[in-house]
């Protein structure tokens, strides 16, 4: 996530330069971009991703589509419900992959419970995406999973899992 914070803020100050001197106010200087580049934060690349080119319209779809609680377990741990099934087709893959990174932020500080539904999605991620994915799940994501259940595993999440080893260490 570092890394696409890093490269968020390098565009964003690029586009407010090249806004400062397309307004005839000339060139700015290291102190002007030293200070804006110390306001934008976290939040603010967050706050970005989230709402995005469509007005939230993603971030709506994958907070009630893709990934959400559905109660607790009983052992009262928050069950997350991934729906990759509803995976949308035509979508920025990396947006999709940060919205549902700061979804499962609300519940990594504590035990959870993922439950899984893959059969009969429409579209499936390619390999590269997935392997990308997997590797930006460092261990905050993994440790405090207490449990993984795939309903209804279909063939291709069966293959992901093996090939991707244990989730959960």
């Amino acid at each position: 996530m570092e890394e696409q914070f890093r490269q968020w803020r390098i565009k964003a100050i690029s586009e407010y330069a090249k806004a400062y001197s397309s307004g005839g106010a000339g060139h700015m200087d290291s102190h002007m971009l030293a200070d804006m580049e110390s306001r934008l934060t976290y939040a603010d690349f967050k706050a970005s991703v989230m709402q995005g080119d469509d007005g939230g319209q993603l971030l709506n779809y994958v907070n009630s589509n893709v990934i959400f609680q559905a109660g607790v377990d009983f052992e009262s741990k928050p069950m997350v419900v991934f729906c990759s099934c509803n995976l949308p087709k035509e979508v920025d893959l990396d947006r999709l992959l940060n919205l549902i990174i700061f979804r499962l932020d609300e519940f990594v500080e504590s035990d959870y419970t993922v439950v899984m539904f893959t059969s009969g999605a429409q579209y499936n991620p390619g390999w590269h995406w997935l392997s990308k994915a997997y590797r930006r799940l460092d261990r905050k994501y993994r440790k405090n999973v207490k449990n993984v259940y795939v309903v209804h595993p279909s063939m291709w999440s069966k293959l992901i899992f093996q090939i991707f080893g244990k989730i959960v260490r």
